[in-house]
């Protein structure tokens, strides 16, 4: 019988002792913090010209000059023109420009409007 009670003893102190624990250095998360951390997630907005809602509207020269001055967004390095291609998003005519990283080997695409075209 002393071995039940015993046990029972040492169980409820582990249950005391862990809950003092927790209330000075806040070892479990709180349910605010859990709903917090439950909430979806907005994800980033995307730049000028990075997906096809935000093309940049540029006219025929100022595409040439926009591609000599892609910079590598891991590197910083000058990137190539490796590319374009047409395409058609909501109606709208676009191009989109590919480019390559002349250090890195790393890609990336910008969607352009042609101005005067919405």
């Amino acid at each position: 019988m002393w071995t039940i009670v015993g046990t029972i003893v040492v169980v409820i102190a582990t249950i005391v002792l862990g809950v003092l624990a927790d209330r000075k250095w806040k070892l479990l998360p709180s349910p605010e913090g859990l709903r917090e951390a439950a909430k979806p997630k907005q994800l980033p907005a995307h730049g000028p010209g990075e997906a096809p809602a935000t093309a940049l509207p540029l006219a025929p020269e100022e595409r040439t000059r926009l591609a000599a001055k892609q910079r590598c967004p891991r590197c910083r390095a000058t990137m190539a023109l490796a590319g374009d291609e047409s395409v058609t998003y909501e109606g709208r005519e676009l191009r989109v420009l590919a480019f390559r990283c002349t250090r890195c080997d790393g890609t990336r695409s910008l969607y352009i409007a042609p101005r005067g075209v919405s």
